[in-house]
């Protein structure tokens, strides 16, 4: 069976959406800088699987997982975050790593961020690392059935200092 490409889904689906086109960006941190969306806005996928799940995780783009907790929130103990290469056949319309948060076409569940939900619209990849496309949150809540999530992530932090023995010689990392 075919999978529709995002706009393909999203237009079959009599959804109403936004495209933004941008410079090709490889990072959710770099595309937030280069379409001036606040990174606590704009989300990114991050795929996580274990013995007996594959799942997509939506985060902001300012957030890292945290896979210990994670795995506790989604009841996998061997929780771990999936490189590209595991996964990447299951996403043929798509860019490597600009897949859009529509796990029910892919045959996943799809953790939503409960600060992303909580908006009146949702920003992610187009299947493309130069276009963004905008939602309303109710829609992409009703085509995904998107769960929402409160932990198991949280807001990069800056790096921390390393202390050596001498008080006065130290650097940031």
């Amino acid at each position: 069976m075919r999978i529709p490409n995002p706009i393909e889904y999203l237009d079959s689906q009599s959804i109403n959406y936004e495209l933004i086109p941008h410079f090709t960006t490889f990072t959710a941190q770099e595309t937030a800088q280069k379409t001036h969306i606040k990174g606590n806005s704009l989300s990114k996928v991050v795929v996580v699987g274990g013995a007996n799940t594959i799942a997509m995780v939506v985060i902001p783009a300012s957030c890292i997982i945290l896979q210990k907790p994670l795995g506790r929130v989604l009841r996998a103990n061997d929780l771990s975050i999936l490189p590209e290469y595991q996964f990447k056949d299951r996403f043929p319309e798509c860019e490597i790593g600009a897949m859009p948060p529509f796990g029910n076409l892919y045959g996943m569940d799809v953790f939503v961020a409960k600060e992303l939900l909580d908006k009146g619209h949702i920003t992610f990849n187009g299947g493309s690392h130069n276009l963004l496309i905008r939602m309303d949150t109710v829609d992409f809540k009703r085509i995904t059935g998107a769960k929402k999530i409160s932990k198991g992530y949280k807001v990069a932090g800056l790096a921390q200092p390393i202390i050596s023995k001498r008080k006065d010689d130290w650097h940031w990392v």
